[in-house]
């Protein structure tokens, strides 16, 4: 049965360290580089990169430290399938995560309403060998230790009707003040340093504005301007329904800057949303 499956890491000692003490020394330095981040409240949506700890960890870490002093109880993953084609969205119905840092469970209770209310499943191919979500759990493992159980769940081929299905869903099973989504994506892929600067800058202003429409209409090549759009896409959605104010971008720079090639790069961000404001809604 699926609740017994185990989803035992495979990036381990290629996108990031392979060892529980080569993994808490990388994260100590990167928490350090990252600085002290002082948040009154945690954020309910989280959007951060995927790519190998040596080029996008440091943004992820800056974005992933946001619900250090008020962690959430469980987490909500969405991130790009890589290599596996399948129509729509898959969460994840593996038991457990299985990473150098230990165990963590899989909410199936959650991915069995969302299955119901959406009609999306388990498409175990695609989440066998994918990285985009791998690559963060170890982060909140060791950063965020009080979630106690985490929803990964892949986009594939999407449209915007299974977009807004996805956001409905986790609107209305999620509480802002208690749950946390995180989305795992990248940026700009493969173009020059300049060009990527001015191409993310624009995916960015999308996202800050909030403008769905924009950046789907721009999410084409294969979502070389953001590969994990779809979930961008259904971040913007979710902050819709939970009436939130405009994302924080928290971080950005590209792997030109974290020591790759200059002529082909990858851009990075992490963004934090704020929490519901409640004397608003008072």
């Amino acid at each position: 049965m699926a609740e017994m499956q185990i989803r035992k890491s495979v990036f381990a000692g290629k996108f990031y360290p392979s060892t529980q003490q080569l993994i808490t020394r990388k994260l100590d330095e990167l928490k350090e580089r990252a600085g002290a981040q002082e948040r009154a409240a945690r954020p309910p949506i989280l959007i951060v990169p995927h790519a190998a700890w040596q080029y996008s960890g440091l943004a992820a870490v800056r974005g992933i430290m946001t619900l250090a002093s008020s962690p959430p109880s469980r987490a909500v993953l969405i991130g790009p399938a890589h290599r596996h084609y399948f129509p729509g969205f898959s969460p994840s119905g593996y038991g457990k995560y299985l990473t150098p840092l230990g165990e963590i469970d899989v909410d199936l209770v959650l991915q069995k309403e969302i299955s119901d209310l959406t009609g999306f499943h388990f498409v175990p191919e695609a989440h066998a060998y994918e990285h985009s979500l791998e690559v963060i759990i170890p982060m909140i493992q060791y950063i965020v230790p009080a979630v106690r159980k985490i929803l990964p769940i892949l986009a594939g081929d999407v449209t915007g009707p299974a977009i807004d299905s996805l956001a409905d869903a986790l609107a209305s099973l999620m509480d802002p003040l208690q749950d946390t989504l995180i989305v795992s994506s990248d940026l700009s892929h493969f173009y020059s340093y300049d060009e990527a600067r001015s191409l993310d800058q624009d995916t960015l202003d999308r996202i800050l504005e909030g403008n769905r429409k924009a950046l789907l209409e721009r999410s084409g090549e294969g979502g070389r301007l953001a590969c994990g759009f779809a979930g961008i896409a259904t971040a913007i959605e979710v902050a819709r329904r939970w009436e939130l104010d405009k994302p924080e971008l928290l971080m950005y720079y590209n792997s030109g800057d974290s020591g790759g090639d200059m002529d082909s790069v990858v851009g990075y961000a992490s963004l934090a949303y704020p929490p519901p404001n409640l004397a608003a809604s008072d």
